[in-house]
């Protein structure tokens, strides 16, 4: 998945690629590094990439996710298709420090569809990655 847009600079956050990922080089990783922007509402960074699909078939979305620590405050990641929320995966649901598998099953409902990732977190010291982002058609 090709990394389309970022959410605006955010006070005390960071977006990058980094090093190590999960089975690649490389992963996205967002770090909340002190506390939120009070400006950034309940979104402080996202990706989202546009693609192109087939409206009426149905498909598998996988992902990893990682967390650094599981706290009340570590937060999670939300999965939007079209601007509808489908799935979470909270820090501590799969445990943290390692790479966990995630799959979202969901019905194009038109040829171009947007896929977003939310990072959202009140942790001020959080380090959240996502790596092998993949979406195939179920046969």
């Amino acid at each position: 998945m090709q990394r389309r847009q970022v959410a605006k600079d955010v006070l005390n956050t960071k977006n990058s690629i980094t090093s190590p990922g999960d089975a690649s080089r490389f992963a996205y990783q967002f770090n909340q590094l002190g506390p939120q922007d009070p400006d950034a509402g309940l979104n402080p960074a996202a990706v989202y990439q546009d693609l192109r699909l087939v409206s009426g078939v149905s498909y598998n979305l996988r992902f990893r996710t990682f967390f650094d620590k599981c706290t009340p405050d570590e937060g999670f990641v939300g999965v939007m298709i079209n601007r509808s929320p489908v799935y979470t995966v909270d820090a501590c649901d799969k445990g943290a420090g390692a790479f966990k598998d995630n799959l979202v099953q969901f019905v194009a409902t038109s040829d171009q569809t947007e896929l977003r990732f939310d990072f959202i977190t009140r942790e001020n010291d959080a380090v959240i990655k996502i790596d092998n982002v993949s979406v195939v058609p179920l046969h």
